[in-house]
Formats: structure tokens, sequence, C-alpha cells
């Protein structure tokens, strides 16, 4: 018994060892599935450190891009199977560039701290300062984004905890004290313009937050936040979503991966 327990785990081991080769020389779907991952780990760091999703978007954007809906496929595969969309990198540095344009500068990015999400943002961001050279690499981020965010459309109700009744009216009641500006007493500066918000709203939603507004740094003697790289659109419905758990039912899907960006900050 006990030298097939250990022949079970070495069959195991090599079974993780080759999801992450397969991993990253970019084989199909079809082959991952193959490898009967039953029981496997799909909250695993890759030894970088990398996640899972961030591995695969990396090593997506170092592929031909025609080959980038295949990375697309494998994306919603690895979702599906249960790669985690909010877990963060715990250290690397990604580095892309093309070494027959010796003088178009690499796109660089450390990893560290960020998820799927905030990693394809990031990246997106920094391709767009130089977009004429990586348009097919920031329009597959933008792909990327949106099968993000559809998976959490499609995740079921109690992906967030168990859902519960509440009365029409204390929605209404969030809602009004949201709309209540002269009681706010935070202000938050964004790429277009100024919103404003409770803040010991944000400070119970969030330890970061609470810690800054708290802290004798600027945003503490202030009460002022600066996002500045993201709408106020964005910022006013990730507030709607703070204060009343519900989102419109004409929702704009660019101002929709902005605040889910803004969520996992």
């Amino acid at each position: 018994p006990i030298r097939e327990e250990a022949g079970l785990i070495l069959a195991q081991m090599a079974r993780i060892e080759l999801f992450w080769i397969f991993l990253d020389d970019f084989y199909s779907v079809e082959a991952l599935k193959k490898l009967n991952l039953e029981g496997f780990d799909w909250s695993s760091r890759h030894a970088g450190g990398q996640t899972i999703l961030v591995r695969h978007v990396r090593n997506t954007l170092g592929q031909p891009a025609e080959k980038f809906v295949d990375g697309l496929e494998t994306l919603d595969w690895l979702i599906r199977s249960g790669a985690s969309i909010e877990q963060t990198c715990t250290r690397g540095e990604f580095s892309f560039g093309w070494t027959d344009l010796p003088d178009v500068p690499p796109v660089s990015l450390q990893v560290e701290g960020l998820n799927a999400i905030s990693f394809a943002r990031a990246l997106q961001k920094k391709m767009r300062e130089t977009l004429e050279h990586w348009k097919d690499e920031e329009a597959f981020l933008a792909k990327v984004l949106e099968s993000l965010a559809e998976a959490f459309t499609q995740s079921g109700p109690n992906a967030a905890g168990p859902r519960v009744s509440i009365h029409e009216g204390i929605a209404e009641l969030w809602e009004k004290s949201l709309a209540a500006k002269e009681s706010h007493d935070l202000t938050i500066v964004t790429a277009d313009g100024v919103v404003t918000a409770h803040a010991h709203m944000l400070k119970a939603a969030s330890l970061v937050v609470r810690a800054m507004l708290e802290s004798p740094m600027k945003e503490g003697k202030t009460q002022r936040i600066e996002i500045k790289d993201t709408a106020g659109k964005a910022v006013s419905l990730f507030l709607e979503i703070l204060y009343t758990c519900s989102v419109p039912d004409e929702l704009d899907h660019q101002s929709a991966l902005h605040a889910l960006d803004l969520a996992h900050r």
C-alpha cells in the first residue's frame, strides 16, 4: 500500500510538472485536458511566483497574433476549471519586446501583488503609450479583460457568498445616502473630474483605504484620494455597487471593467 500511494503521489507530481510545461509551451486546450488534472490545486503558482492566469496571458503574448484566439480559449477553460481571477502574484517581472525591432523599447512590468485583472490592465496601459507597436497585443488584452468580466457575470449567485433578500426601502435608503452629497466628506480625484463619497464607507470596505485616510499622509490630512487613471463614471459605478450591492440596468461595459479593476487594487 505504501508503494502504491508513493506511486500515486509521483504520478500527480508528474502531471503538475507537465501542466506547467504545457502552459509555458502553449499547448492546446485538448492537450491540457488529457493530463487528467483531478485534484489539481488551481491556486498553485508558477515557480516564478506568477498565478496560473497571469502566466498564461504572459505566454500568449509571446505567440504570433493569429494564436491569440487559442490563448483566449485556453484562458476560458482555465477559469472554468478553477484558476482564480483574484489570486495575486507573489513575485516576478514581465518584459516583452521585439527582437527584430531593437529600437522599440520593451514593455516591462513588476507583477508582484497583481492579479489577472490588474496585470492585464497595467500592461494594456503601458502598451497604449506606444500603441503603434502593440496594436494586436493591446487588442488581445482588451479581450482578456472582457473574458474576465464575463467570468464574474457567469460565476453564479453564490460566488461572493450567499445572497439575502432585503426590503426595497433599505436599498433606496442606501441610494439616498450616496446621493446626499452635502454629507460626503471624502473627495476622489478621477481622470476627468471629482467624485465624492462618505469616508467611513470606503474605510469599512478596505483596510488599505482605512490606513491611508487615518494616516498623517497627504490623503489622511486632506481626506482626498487621487485615482487619475480611472474615469469618474467608473468610480461612480464602483461607489454605487459599494453602497447598494447592485448595478444599473444598463451597464456600460468599459466602466464595469474599470470598476472591477478598482475593486481589486
